[in-house]
């Protein structure tokens, strides 16, 4: 339990202290009214930067040889006001969970001082200050790192098995001690390691962080023991097979997980938990892109609001919104992409060391019904804004959107602007086929179509399973780029893909229609019916192939195959 004699407790220039004994010099090195003075001249890196939170490190400071780690919250509106009249503040929460911790040998970070200021007994800022655990990583990072890969070298895999028996007897022994982390997934524990020189497995203790969702319980029951072993599986899903998942349940205890009687079942009921985890965690983060965050900013400027990726500067945005009008007046036939009476779309330099080139692709409004759609449902270039974020969210390949610009009159988007990444270094997928299959086939040929055939099943498969649909599904929207000796597949036209509840075998056999209907037939049904099989199997629904293939067939029989070729539209009978 907490223990107060540790620490002492002190009012400085307003702001209530609460430091551990032999800390008592960081009253005087930070003050809360001007948070940034205590950073003036010292070496320090930014973790996290959002309107209200600063998350900062400091290596070897002169509080501790360590170094330190300091967060930093202000007052986000006025219902922090009555929030935390009610409830403690995150970072006493976080004060006094790590000195419990600590009492019960459990590894977290050492906490030196926290702090609130309040005006007229409402919070205005509050402050924690840690030790920094030096020589070491999150085990999310770590594990990614070192052992993704569908086939890992024996010495990898050893060193996976062990460091997961690691893992599992770290949080047996959290949950025998009756604390449960609400937020238990692996980039909230850290892997230290004991040697500088060494990034060995074989000598690293872990420990628990962002302990303001941790709570000392009385008791651990069946279902939190299961939904924190779901958050840990859905966290390192990249790098967990099905028997990492049985062997990490053993070693766990199932007997201590209810009373399940079959391993299988118990690692599929946990599996489901750790997929509604993971699709309630991508939602959350579907409009991110619309608010202050860390990764977002917006702006406002007469007649114009913006949302932009940080890191980018939001005035050259503006400015390419009028080279792009430029463009379009001009009708200069190297930078202007495409001008219909919905769309307008351009291609600019971007001198950045990430991106090369950008696109603007305008939404136009040519009519009443388009106004009130935007009153309404929003314009098109904030759902593509939204949807190409989340696709990102996702994992899913797609142009890096930059930036939304919304132009406004009386508070109505008239027009939307979509900055987003040029991939003018991938080809779109009618087009690659016609370059890389065409003439005589060869070995090199069928290895590459096959290669192509795989990633595209893999990736759409994965798409639909994290029900994501997209309403124009043709090659012509579907990116190739070569890596190596696979293929990478990347979405265009990111306006007309929408999150789903379900993807139904009719929305399934509505997008293999349109990419069966816009394939050259270079694409042989031979190869066709191998992409389906290897789809039907990563969707697990292999059963209904029969009923999927005969609606697909039925479909298409009375369409002619049509396709974009660097000639224009082709046209091909069945």
């Amino acid at each position: 339990m907490y223990n107060s004699t540790m620490s002492i407790r002190t009012v400085k220039n307003g702001a209530h202290w609460t430091v551990r004994k032999g800390y008592e010099s960081i009253t005087d090195k930070i003050n809360l009214d001007d948070f940034s003075s205590a950073l003036n001249g010292k070496p320090y890196k930014t973790i996290k930067e959002t309107r209200v939170r600063s998350v900062i490190s400091m290596p070897g400071s002169d509080v501790n040889e360590n170094g330190i780690y300091i967060k930093y919250f202000k007052r986000n509106g006025y219902s922090d006001y009555v929030k935390y009249l009610l409830v403690p503040t995150r970072t006493w929460t976080e004060w006094k969970v790590a000195n419990e911790l600590l009492g019960q040998n459990i590894n977290t970070a050492l906490p030196l001082a926290t702090a609130e200021k309040r005006r007229y007994g409402m919070l205005d800022s509050s402050l924690l200050v840690t030790e920094a655990v030096t020589n070491s990583e999150s085990l999310m990072e770590f594990c990614q790192a070192n052992f993704e890969g569908a086939s890992l070298p024996e010495d990898k895999e050893a060193e996976k098995k062990k460091l997961l028996r690691k893992l599992v007897y770290f949080i047996r022994n959290i949950h025998e001690k009756v604390v449960c982390h609400y937020d238990l997934h692996a980039g909230n524990i850290l892997i230290k390691f004991k040697n500088k020189q060494s990034s060995s497995i074989h000598d690293c203790d872990l420990y628990l962080m962002d302990l303001h969702r941790v709570k000392i319980l009385n008791r651990m029951s069946y279902r939190k023991r299961r939904y924190n072993l779901a958050q840990v599986f859905n966290s390192l899903s990249s790098i967990l097979t099905e028997s990492d998942k049985l062997d990490f349940l053993r070693s766990y205890g199932s007997n201590t997980l209810g009373n399940i009687t079959g391993e299988d079942e118990l690692v599929g009921q946990i599996e489901s938990q750790s997929s509604r985890i993971r699709n309630i965690h991508y939602r959350s983060r579907l409009k991110r892109c619309l608010k202050e965050s860390s990764v977002f900013s917006k702006k406002r400027s007469t007649g114009m609001k913006t949302f932009f990726r940080k890191g980018y500067d939001a005035n050259r945005f503006a400015g390419l919104i009028e080279k792009h009008h430029n463009a379009l007046v001009s009708g200069d036939k190297t930078i202007v992409m495409k001008c219909d009476s919905k769309t307008a779309l351009t291609r600019f330099p971007l001198e950045n060391e990430k991106i090369r080139s950008v696109v603007v692709k305008q939404y136009k409004v040519g009519c009443v019904g388009c106004v009130l759609k935007n009153i309404f449902r929003g314009s098109a270039g904030r759902k593509a804004w939204i949807a190409g974020n989340g696709l990102l969210v996702y994992g899913i390949n797609t142009p890096e959107p930059l930036a939304l610009m919304e132009k406004k009159v009386l508070g109505i988007t008239t027009n939307s602007y979509l900055i987003m990444e040029d991939a003018r270094e991938c080809l779109e997928m009618d087009r690659y086929i016609l370059k890389n299959f065409h003439g005589k086939s060869s070995l090199s040929k069928l290895k590459k179509k096959r290669v192509l055939i795989n990633n595209l099943a893999e990736t759409m498969g994965r798409m639909h399973n994290q029900n994501i649909f997209h309403h124009d599904l043709k090659t012509c929207n579907i990116m190739v780029k070569e890596k190596g000796k696979s293929s990478c597949i990347t979405f265009l036209d990111f306006d007309k893909v929408s999150f789903e509840e379900e993807i139904t075998i009719r929305k399934r056999v509505k997008n293999l229609t349109q990419m069966n209907l816009s394939t050259p037939k270079l694409i042989s049904t031979t190869d066709r019916l191998r992409f389906l099989n290897e789809y039907l199997r990563q969707c697990s629904i292999i059963d209904e192939k029969e009923n999927i293939l005969r609606e697909i067939v039925n479909l298409s029989k009375t369409e002619k195959i049509l396709y974009v070729s660097s000639n224009g539209d082709v046209t091909e009978d069945w």
